[in-house]
């Protein structure tokens, strides 16, 4: 009887056990790297490749490997993983080579980065490039959800390269942005590159880095999206400039960034948050009209245009939602700007300048934020 007993038991608590699964990868057939997990990526935001993982000789940087204590088959095709995981190596070791030693490397389907950053407070190397890859996605969401864009838009990944050396930065900025820099450059256009410098002396800290980033990102998803066109230099410049400077304002509390193509320096203008400055130029009636900030390229306008250009981004995308989008492919097309508003606004520049001031009015106001 004692031995029936102890049968039903162990029956028991076997079935109880297949119950509950493999407590090690819940009956996937995989479990996480154990040599990976001493290093993890930490992303919050899917992504397809980093080369710390990629490394690891155990996994072959999938990051998972068959549980050993189960016999459920693999759920995921570790092969065509590892094989992924490859063509994303290949892609990066050319850029090792340049530089003359291995780099940090990651990417989502939409983002790549070359993270050479090795002191910041936003954590371990490793960590902060997962950090800025989930931001570099989290901006992308937002750019799309504002300008209608879908993944199919896009040409290319946007590249940004992350460098704690100047010399790094020079050499970097020359090969892959086509600018010499000594501080950030970008290429637009069809395959767009990112390229900055963390320095102290110009991004005095972590969060300015940040506010870079987005801001140069920003105008690189625009001038890649649908065609590959910049509109910076086709008139365009209120839009391009216009949208970056929101992208920094409702993430960072106000403006830090203006672009040159041919150098770095800064411009002699106020930084920080610019409605009140709106608002009170409209109010004494010397705000500038959509004509006045429209039709002009990004390096020919001035700190007020920029601005005014701003202002009428960010009207646009809160007023009138869903008409963004539309216009800047447009303004990408060359079609004339009063063609464009009237189709997509229902307005006439004279119309949209009225509805704009007024609702810079209901909206802005004239006492300046703290920073």
């Amino acid at each position: 009887m004692r031995a029936a007993w102890i049968v039903l038991v162990l029956a028991l608590g076997a079935a109880d056990a297949i119950a509950q699964g493999c407590r090690r990868c819940s009956d996937r057939g995989v479990a996480e790297c154990r040599r990976c997990a001493k290093d993890a990526c930490r992303s919050e935001k899917p992504f397809r490749y980093c080369s710390i993982r990629g490394a690891c000789e155990e996994c072959g940087g999938t990051g998972l490997a068959e549980c050993e204590r189960c016999d459920a088959p693999p759920q995921v095709d570790l092969a065509a993983l590892r094989a992924d995981g490859e063509t994303c190596k290949a892609r990066f070791a050319p850029i090792d080579a340049f530089m003359g030693r291995p780099l940090r490397h990651a990417s989502t389907q939409r983002f790549e980065i070359t993270f050479d950053i090795e002191k910041i407070d936003a954590g371990k190397p490793h960590a902060a490039m997962h950090l800025y890859l989930d931001r570099l996605e989290a901006l992308g969401e937002t750019f799309r959800a504002d300008l209608g864009a879908q993944d199919a838009d896009f040409s290319s990944t946007t590249h940004v390269l992350l460098w704690s050396r100047a010399a790094d930065q020079e050499k970097a900025s020359a090969e892959y942005t086509r600018q010499p820099s000594t501080t950030e450059s970008k290429l637009m256009g069809a395959k767009p590159v990112v390229s900055i410098f963390y320095d102290k002396g110009h991004l005095h800290e972590e969060s300015e880095l940040h506010q870079a980033v987005v801001h140069q990102v920003a105008h690189c998803l625009l001038s890649n999206v649908w065609d590959g066109v910049w509109p910076g230099n086709i008139r365009g410049g209120w839009v391009d400039e216009g949208l970056a400077h929101r992208y920094e304002t409702t993430q960072f509390g106000g403006v830090r960034h203006y672009c040159y193509v041919e150098n770095d320096t800064l411009m002699d203008f106020e930084f920080g948050r610019w409605e009140s400055e709106v608002r009170q130029g409209t109010d004494r009636g010397e705000g500038l009209g959509v004509l006045s900030i429209t039709g002009r390229n990004t390096v020919e306008m001035t700190p007020v245009e920029r601005m005014y250009s701003w202002a009428l981004v960010d009207y646009l995308l809160r007023a009138k939602p869903g008409t963004l989008g539309p216009i800047a492919r447009d303004l990408k097309r060359k079609r004339p700007f009063a063609e464009t508003i009237a189709e997509r606004l229902q307005m006439t520049p004279f119309e949209l300048d009225a509805a704009w001031q007024e609702w810079i009015r209901a909206t802005y106001s004239p006492q300046k934020k703290p920073r």
